[in-house]
This record gives C-alpha cells, structure tokens and sequence, in this order.
C-alpha cells in the first residue's frame, strides 16, 4: 500500500523546525513566477507570500531575485534546465532577462 497523498502542505518557513528538512528534498509547492511580486499559488492562503527554496530556470540568462533578508542578488549566465537552490522572496524583472514564463518557484 502507498503513502497516502495530500495536496495541503503548508508554505515554507525558513524559521521552523521542519524547514529543514523541507530544504533538503526539494519542492513539494511550485508556481508560476510573476516578477517584482511574492510567490504563491492556488493553495497558498490569502495574504501569504511563499519563501521560495527553489527557482527553476527553463533558459539560460541573468535572474535577478531578492533573497529573503531583503537584499538582491543577480546570478549571471544561470544554468537551464535545472531546479538552483536558492531562497527567494521574488524575481525581480530589472536585470533578470530569463522570461517569466521560463521560470517556477519552489519550496
């Protein structure tokens, strides 16, 4: 018999305990990428924002993102085709020349 399934998980917090382990097996919620705005999906309460754990980049380019102290970072030339390991609150559109449509959030 299988594990049983569940479409509830809950957003990541970086502070909890279980983020942690969360961190570590890759993404359970994904969604699609709006820039200069947070990250959520059909499930995510209203007035959540997600903290993303990971951004997967569907073509090479530059993601510029804002990490979840409130800082930015640009990544030139990020790899395609592959989930990074990164912690983001949101992609920013000025200096990011992937298209949205090219990226997902995890976590």
């Amino acid at each position: 018999m299988g594990l049983p399934v569940t479409n509830n998980i809950l957003p990541l917090d970086p502070n909890l305990y279980t983020a942690q382990v969360r961190t570590l097996s890759g993404p359970a919620r994904t969604g699609t990428v709006t820039f200069d705005t947070g990250f959520t999906n059909s499930t995510t309460p209203a007035g959540v924002w997600e903290v993303a754990r990971w951004i997967y980049v569907g073509t090479t380019g530059n993601l510029a993102y804002t990490k979840w102290d409130g800082t930015t970072e640009t990544l030139p030339n990020i790899a395609a085709g592959i989930w990074h390991p990164i912690f983001a609150t949101s992609i920013l559109s000025s200096g990011t020349t992937i298209l949205a449509a090219q990226l997902r959030w995890g976590s």
